[in-house]
Order: structure tokens, then C-alpha cells, then sequence
């Protein structure tokens, strides 16, 4: 037997988007070519954009090599940055409210490839309980 906090699971859910780092938010009320050039990449509109919406976590991760949509391999070039590489963005929260971020940034994530998968996270009970370790995790 020992002291020992409770366990307690949560269910939740991430989507990761996937991209190239040179994919660019398009700008509302502007062209193509205009939108290149006046806004930020991609994976930096949906993390704030997630912050906006109030998720919690949202981070990018970059590859270093990779294999895109076109089936070609890309790699960095030493100090030369390759736009070309996959980058992905992670939003973790509720199903229903990654449903709803991207029906609302629908425009954005068009070209985006998405993924959600079923999570759970843990926390433990704030009050001491003596149990065996068997027991320690409520579902």
C-alpha cells in the first residue's frame, strides 16, 4: 500500500495540418500574388489563429527531410531555406471545437491536409488516497 494521488483520464483530440513551409495564409480581399508577399506563412496564421479560438496547445514542427504531395524528396540546403519542406501544426482541445476551427478557418486550411486523432490526458486528483498500484488509474 502507499499514498498516492488519483489518476483521472479526459478524453480529447488533436488535429495535425499538414504543409510546406512556404504556404502562405491567403489575405482577404487580396489576390494570390498580393497575399505572398503581405502575410505571414501559413503554420504562424493557425497557431494564432488557435490561440484566438482559446485552444491551449498548438505547436509547429518542421522536417528536415521529407516526401511531399508531389512525391518528390526535399531536404534542407545548408543555410538556404527549403520552402518546399513539410511543416505540420498540432491544436489539441475538443473534438467538437477542432470541428468548428477548421469549418471556420476553412478558407485557410483548403489546401492543407488534416488529420484528427482521439486523445486522453491525465490529471491527478488533488487529495491523497491509499491504494494499491492497481488501482491507481480511474478511467
Amino acid at each position: 500500500m502507499t499514498e498516492t494521488k488519483t489518476l483521472i483520464a479526459h478524453h480529447a483530440g488533436m488535429i495535425r495540418i499538414f504543409m510546406t513551409r512556404g504556404t502562405r495564409a491567403a489575405i482577404k480581399g487580396r489576390g494570390k500574388i498580393a497575399s505572398l508577399f503581405r502575410s505571414r506563412p501559413l503554420y504562424q496564421e493557425l497557431i494564432h489563429a488557435a490561440r484566438q479560438a482559446g485552444f491551449k496547445s498548438s505547436n509547429a514542427h518542421f522536417a528536415h527531410y521529407s516526401l511531399g504531395k508531389d512525391q518528390r524528396i526535399e531536404t534542407t540546403l545548408g543555410e538556404i531555406p527549403n520552402h518546399l519542406l513539410s511543416v505540420y501544426v498540432d491544436i489539441i482541445g475538443d473534438h467538437d471545437r477542432l470541428r468548428d476551427f477548421c469549418q471556420t478557418h476553412a478558407s485557410m486550411l483548403s489546401d492543407a491536409s488534416i488529420y484528427y486523432k482521439p486523445l486522453e490526458y491525465w490529471t491527478f486528483s488533488p487529495e491523497l488516497h491509499t491504494n494499491s498500484l492497481e488501482n491507481v488509474c480511474d478511467p
